[in-house]
């Protein structure tokens, strides 16, 4: 899978300001110091180390290592998703009691990867015959490994960037973006890719069934504009309701139009 040529055209947008903004601000620092910045940058590489040493033992002693002995259906699952995503090195996989959160994160300390489902966000999607929804939120979060969005030098570059007003969400909201259209890329099930969606969004299994995918995506046209955009410029997700919109309108794109296929 080329997954460059799924990125969302706002990321390589965003993506490509940042690093310029942020390599243009590490010469001025650089060239401003005589680069005598660099030497801040060994006890930062020791701290660095420190927390994944810290971070390696806390998942390994707290949460359960998925691999060929354990959760083996999981395991082959995230395999697959890796293999699709020419992932040369599978990120470490744990499945952590996060006490009721149902979330997913994509980590990366120095060389050492890991993609972390919080326990009830696979009971939430787990179903016994059809797992595309749990397929989905993974392909999402190997996504960001396969983007390059956990990549320490990468971001090291566009680090300063970060501190330009709104462009550090701008650029975290269009990898959300992206990552989506690459997880329903690997699921190539619109419904199932949207129904994983909105889960995230009621965290009720019991009532997935019955939720109107229609009814949902017109809260869209409730949100005050005003104040929808200013919750938007500061937060590092989509809204739940653009990111079913925009999954659904690009698949319509690409396949036959699906159940959903209006925007708001």
């Amino acid at each position: 899978m080329n997954v460059s040529a799924l990125r969302h055209p706002k990321e390589n947008l965003y993506r490509m300001l940042c690093i310029i903004i942020g390599g243009l601000i590490w010469a001025a620092l650089l060239l401003g110091t005589l680069f005598s910045i660099l030497v801040f940058l060994i006890p930062i590489a020791f701290f660095l180390w420190l927390s994944s040493k810290f971070f390696q033992a806390s998942i390994f002693g707290n949460a359960v290592h998925v691999n060929n002995n354990q959760y083996t259906s999981l395991n082959t699952m995230a395999n697959e998703i890796a293999t699709a995503l020419n992932i040369k090195n599978k990120p470490e996989m744990f499945i952590v009691n996060a006490q009721g959160l149902t979330n997913a994160l994509a980590v990366k300390f120095l060389s050492r990867k890991y993609t972390l489902l919080f326990s009830d966000l696979v009971d939430l999607l787990w179903e016994e015959k059809k797992q595309d929804q749990l397929r989905f939120v993974i392909a999402h979060e190997l996504a960001h490994h396969a983007a390059g969005h956990v990549n320490f030098w990468i971001n090291l570059l566009m680090k300063p960037a970060m501190f330009v007003p709104f462009l550090g969400s701008a650029y975290s909201r269009a990898c959300e973006l992206t990552c989506d259209r690459i997880a329903a890329e690997i699921v190539n099930d619109t419904q199932a890719s949207l129904n994983a969606l909105i889960a995230l969004a009621s965290g009720s299994k019991e009532l997935l069934a019955a939720t109107n995918n229609d009814s949902f995506v017109q809260q869209e046209l409730s949100v005050p504009a005003v104040f929808g955009f200013l919750q938007e410029i500061t937060s590092s997700h989509p809204r739940m309701t653009k990111r079913v919109i925009a999954i659904n309108t690009y698949q319509a794109k690409t396949q036959e139009p699906n159940l959903i296929a209006r925007e708001a």
